[in-house]
């Protein structure tokens, strides 16, 4: 029997991290599916439910701390991995203390697309036993 893959959403404005990110995880078999706004985002992710987002931060119009809490209110277990091309950002405690946010923040490039890969894959499964839990 073949595992089924989650589907991931990847939220990034530069279209080759975005294009990139969306390859990789596609040649995993993950579903996928991108956006280049949060905006654009919320309205996919209302469409497809994916079980996680990599979050870019510094975004046109809202941001990715923003998106996060916009999508908490609809999705409120769907795994974030922020994924920030500014290393030295840090995101506020408020967002950070979220029980959907992984813990770790990949600054881009991301030199280890695997880990960046087991992470999602590891913290949905997290998110998804405290689905089961609430």
């Amino acid at each position: 029997m073949t595992a089924v893959m989650p589907t991931v959403l990847i939220l990034d404005d530069d279209d080759a991290v975005r294009e990139s990110l969306l390859y990789y995880f596609e040649d995993l078999g993950w579903g996928v599916h991108g956006a280049g706004t949060a905006e654009e985002a919320l309205v996919v992710a209302r469409q497809i439910n994916p079980a996680g987002v990599v979050v870019d931060i510094r975004l046109p119009g809202m941001d990715g701390c923003s998106f996060i809490l916009e999508l908490e209110k609809t999705h409120p277990h769907v795994a974030c991995v922020i994924c920030t091309g500014s290393p030295e950002y840090q995101p506020p405690d408020y967002v950070l203390i979220r029980p959907q946010v992984f813990a770790k923040i990949f600054s881009k490039p991301v030199s280890d697309l695997g880990e960046l890969a087991e992470s999602m894959r590891q913290h949905i499964m997290n998110c998804n036993v405290k689905a089961i839990h609430d």
